[in-house]
C-alpha cells in the first residue's frame, strides 16, 4: 500500500512538473504572439505612412510635369511665330535682290 502511495505521489509530482512546463511554454507563446501582433501593427502603420508619402510624391511630380508641359507649349508657340517671321524676312530679302 505504501509503495502504491509513493508511486502515485511520484506520478502527481511528474504531472505537476509537466503542467508547469506547459504553462511556461504557453506564456512564452503568448508573449511571442503579442510581440508579433505589435510588430504587425507597427509595420502596417509604417507601410501606410510610406504609401501615403509615395502618393504625395506622385501628385507633386504630376504638378511639375504639368508645368513643364505648359512651358514647352509656350516655347513651341513662340518658336512657330519666330519661324514665320524668319520665313517672311527670307522671302522679302530674296525679292530685294
Amino acid at each position: 500500500m505504501e509503495e502504491l502511495l509513493t508511486q502515485l505521489l511520484t506520478e502527481v509530482r511528474e504531472i505537476k512538473a509537466s503542467q508547469a512546463r506547459t504553462e511556461q511554454r504557453l506564456e512564452g507563446v503568448e508573449a511571442e504572439s503579442r510581440a508579433t501582433r505589435e510588430g504587425l501593427a507597427r509595420m502596417e502603420n509604417d507601410m501606410g505612412a510610406k504609401v501615403s508619402a509615395l502618393f504625395d510624391a506622385r501628385e507633386v511630380q504630376m504638378d511639375v510635369n504639368e508645368r513643364v508641359c505648359s512651358s514647352l507649349q509656350r516655347i513651341e508657340s513662340k518658336l512657330d511665330r519666330i519661324s514665320l517671321r524668319v520665313a517672311s524676312h527670307d522671302a522679302a530679302i530674296k525679292l530685294a535682290k
